[in-house]
């Protein structure tokens, strides 16, 4: 009786391995950069909602994780077969202490810049360039020629790939490379005399100081030059059409990634744009510069300034 029951187990083993070694018993760890940070926060929740395993989670601005020791301590502790990283902070943290896991990044703007494994996967912040043109295109008719500037070390291979879609939609991308950021007011007047618009992009040059920042908002307020941007924040400092990731929506894809991954699907495009997008129209500053818009398209935007 006791052989034929070891025989029983053993074709249970071999013709049902999951029964006994299911996928149930996979983990996840969930490292955030700032809880504090909205979009971080519903990313977060969105992915705690749709993953179906079990999960740990860190908060980076927790004291406890201040020294690099606990975290690494609580990563071999957890030992998890797959890190969710929201946030530059979280996946520079992730990348550093778990090279060897698989990890998915979201919420973090220029990836490029980050040190990627071979087992990393991930969201884009920044949405598909031809989609954005397009809109641009689609709200003002009349606009023609689009200025960029950008970190040539950082966004080379965007501004590439947005220059032949642009082409296609018979806009005219006139790019500037800098690389430094004390370039980039003498840069952007020269690049206003040339160009009806501008487009900020998330560049960490240009970004890398606030009172920079807020002198290129300026500079194309003083010269009337609609400014195209990703954040709706910077709707109220003048931009007027803002087209920004939905961040819902990012963290469902998230966990979708995280599934695929841990299935062992096999995934072609290791890091995605996001699949859902917000788009918020200034109305009133567009007014302000006598702006020609396309009415018809109205009915595309998600939030109107008015």
């Amino acid at each position: 009786m006791r052989i034929l029951k070891q025989i029983c187990f053993l074709g249970v083993v071999f013709l049902f391995p999951g029964i006994l070694f299911s996928d149930d018993n996979k983990k996840i760890l969930v490292i955030n950069s700032d809880v504090s940070v909205e979009r971080y926060v519903m990313v977060h929740e969105e992915f705690r909602k749709k993953i179906p395993y079990p999960i740990a989670e860190v908060n980076l601005e927790d004291s406890k994780w201040k020294k690099p020791n606990n975290i690494k301590a609580m990563i071999n502790n957890e030992n998890p077969d797959l890190v969710y990283c929201i946030g530059t902070k979280a996946y520079v943290i992730a990348s550093k202490y778990a090279p060897e896991k698989n990890l998915v990044f979201s919420s973090i703007l220029n990836w490029r810049r980050l040190p990627l494994t071979k087992k990393t996967y991930g969201i884009s912040n920044e949405l598909h360039t031809g989609m954005q043109i397009m809109l641009f295109r689609y709200m003002f008719p009349h606009i023609k020629k689009i200025g960029v500037l950008y970190g040539k070390q950082y966004n080379r291979q965007w501004v590439a790939e947005a220059t032949e879609a642009a082409k296609k939609t018979c806009i005219e991308l006139v790019c500037e490379a800098i690389s430094d950021s004390k370039e980039t007011i003498p840069a952007l007047e020269k690049l206003l005399l040339r160009t009806d618009s501008f487009w900020l992009i998330a560049d960490p040059v240009i970004m890398s100081e606030k009172k920079i920042l807020g002198q290129v908002l300026k500079t194309c307020n003083a010269r009337k030059k609609p400014i195209f941007s990703y954040h709706s924040a910077f709707a109220k400092y003048g931009a007027i059409l803002i087209v920004s990731a939905d961040d819902k929506t990012i963290g469902g894809q998230a966990a979708t990634i995280a599934e695929e991954v841990l299935s062992r699907v096999d995934i072609e495009e290791k890091v995605q744009f996001p699949a859902g997008s917000q788009i918020t129209l200034n109305l009133k500053k567009a007014k302000e510069y006598g702006l020609k818009y396309n009415e018809d398209a109205l009915d595309s935007v998600n939030s109107i300034i008015k």
